[in-house]
């Protein structure tokens, strides 16, 4: 009957039935500043190369299943050996797997500890394929709580934590010390260490070659400006990057993708750093923007966002739509544990902060009243 539900509905995995999907809007906007990009366009001449190596691949042919060019030109930059290296469709697919390899049995699931609030994929990920998950709070300032993280870790013994440094959404840059007491301490857990928003804070990364064997480095060409062709990448101990091997689908990337990440690692590097100096002093002159809002509260930004609570909470989402009805997009995240009143702002470009710039001055007064 038509009211009833399929019969193959039986076999979804329960854990789906609470999940809500990860919906990004379609993007027509003025001023992209909601999604974290790198907002600097590539100059003509970068390109030019890029359209000319394009031109030369062969649509007709499976890439390799592995690119091992790119592979050892990330290998090269980390100082290890190129199998270490696992490569992923953005940041998101190397999440995916190394939650499948670290998953348990299926008798015992695994389970994973996350700061709250964080990269929402972490969690959905895990949720996904019926993983406990552990939350614990970020303190007052938003950053680790220490004792609360060694009380979890000690206590339920996770598979698996998750540390965004700098973070995501409060772009705080955790306590580098702490971290790796936390990694000495527990050796039986993989820490996953995403650093997807390290060049944003120079001389910052926890990286080096002679890491612990249960430190994961997770890094991506999204938020450098190649956010369009989704190259995500951990570097893993052998051991842990020969199972993610064997769970990785062949050809995950595709052939222009990993040309573009070669053209721009190889050639292309002094632009590149070139756009992430202007975007972190765009930084300084957003943070100055949103300092002006009526009872704004800033939250020190390591990463190419900014995160302001406004006073009262109202005016996070009500600030939201008067911009988007002005082609500005930010994202409210007051409904993220911990940030009530809270809106998250991507850095944007010059010519797209004199938009919101003007746009701030000339909104309505009644976004700040009590009501």
């Amino acid at each position: 009957m038509s009211g009833d539900a399929p019969a193959w509905r039986r076999h979804l995995r329960p854990s789906l039935r609470d999940l809500e999907a990860y919906h990004v809007p379609s993007v027509d906007a003025l001023a992209r500043l909601h999604a974290n990009e790198c907002p600097e366009p590539w100059p003509a001449e970068v390109m030019a190369d890029i359209a000319e190596r394009v031109a030369a691949i062969d649509l007709g042919r499976y890439p390799d299943r592995t690119p091992l060019r790119l592979r050892a030109r990330l290998a090269e930059r980390h100082g290890c050996r190129p199998e270490e290296v696992i490569l992923g469709n953005g940041s998101d697919e190397i999440i995916a797997l190394l939650l499948a390899v670290l998953s348990g049995d299926g008798e015992r699931p695994s389970a994973i500890l996350l700061p709250s609030p964080t990269f929402v994929m972490y969690e959905l990920s895990a949720h996904a394929i019926g993983l406990q998950i552990i939350k614990v709070p970020l303190d007052q300032d938003l950053e680790l709580d220490g004792p609360a993280m060694r009380r979890a870790l000690r206590e339920r013994a996770p598979a698996l934590v998750f540390l965004a440094r700098p973070n995501n959404p409060t772009s705080s840059l955790w306590d580098r010390r702490l971290i790796m007491e936390l990694v000495a301490e527990h050796p039986a857990t993989v820490f996953v260490i995403d650093e997807a928003y390290i060049a944003y804070a120079p001389g910052e990364s926890l990286w080096r070659a002679d890491r612990p064997d249960n430190y994961v480095h997770m890094g991506t060409l999204s938020k450098v400006g190649l956010a369009a062709i989704r190259v995500g990448y951990c570097v893993a101990p052998p051991a842990l990057a020969a199972a993610l091997e064997q769970v990785r689908p062949p050809y995950n990337i595709p052939e222009p993708s990993a040309v573009i990440a070669e053209a721009i690692l190889e050639r292309h590097g002094d632009v590149q750093a070139a756009m992430i100096e202007r975007t972190i002093a765009n930084r300084d002159r957003l943070a100055a923007i949103l300092g002006r809002l009526p009872g704004a509260r800033l939250f020190p930004a390591r990463a190419n966002i900014v995160l302001a609570r406004l006073d009262p909470p109202a005016a996070a989402p009500r600030l939201r739509e008067a911009l988007a009805a002005r082609g500005i997009l930010i994202k409210d995240v007051s409904g993220l544990a911990g940030l009530s009143g809270c809106v998250r702002v991507s850095v944007g470009t010059a010519a797209e902060l004199d938009l919101l710039e003007a746009a701030l001055a000339d909104l309505d007064p009644a976004i700040w009243s009590e009501r």
